[in-house]
């Protein structure tokens, strides 16, 4: 395998680790309480602790570069399965359309941050909501994109039965799953979602490590009798 296309498969790997990296570490780790619905002001709260914390700041920045990772493996992979037809431009669109949810997701807390100093809390507490309802929100086309790369992955021999079977499945579910929370967005199970990110992981992982089959070289033929 070239090193350009090794470099191209463990795009998902690095999507994987800096994603929950930058998740742990641009969360708010202070003491005291942390409720799952926080009100406004322990939102703005947050947002000066992000402010004055530099490992919260890099957290960030890990994230963002986790979604530049995910484009860069969402490219790889549905090169990879383009001859399985109108598969691979399913996942791509899944794809496309996941990142851009995310990105759409940090618009509103970025301009909290911004904000923090002049919105009040029934605002702060809006765009904490518009970012939440967004993450719930994606779980549908990462699903989408899983589902139909792994259907791709099966029908080009991509990937073994375990992996293609197992995302085509996981894929699945997180698309229903979601589809079924609706508007009970507080109510969803993120479990396929992380199940998704394990494939996106396994996958990589594998892609990257795979070594294609030496090219057996032609048997010499038989010379061939030139008449006289």
């Amino acid at each position: 395998m070239r090193v350009l296309d090794r470099c191209g498969a463990l795009t998902g790997a690095a999507y994987v680790v800096l994603v929950m990296v930058g998740n742990t570490m641009s969360t708010d780790n202070s003491t005291g309480p942390h409720p799952a619905h926080p009100t406004g002001q322990q939102d703005i709260a947050s947002l000066h602790w992000l402010a004055g914390s530099t490992s919260a700041q890099v957290g960030v920045t890990l994230e963002l570069l986790s979604f530049a990772a995910f484009v860069l493996f969402i490219g790889y992979l549905c090169t990879r399965v383009r001859a399985a037809g109108w598969l691979a431009p399913a996942a791509l669109v899944g794809g496309v359309v996941s990142v851009a949810v995310k990105l759409g997701a940090g618009a509103p807390m970025f301009a909290a941050y911004v904000l923090r100093n002049e919105i009040s809390p029934p605002t702060a507490r809006v765009l904490s909501d518009m970012n939440a309802v967004a993450f719930v929100v994606d779980w549908l086309p990462t699903g989408l994109f899983v589902a139909c790369a792994a259907g791709a992955a099966l029908s080009t021999h991509t990937l073994g039965r375990i992996l293609g079977w197992g995302g085509t499945a996981v894929g699945s579910v997180a698309v229903v799953a979601t589809a079924v929370t609706g508007v009970h967005v507080y109510a969803g199970n993120p479990l396929p979602f992380l199940l998704c990110l394990l494939w996106i992981l396994l996958v990589s992982v594998r892609l990257a490590a795979h070594r294609a089959p030496r090219a057996t070289p032609a048997a010499a033929s038989d010379p061939v009798p030139v008449g006289v």
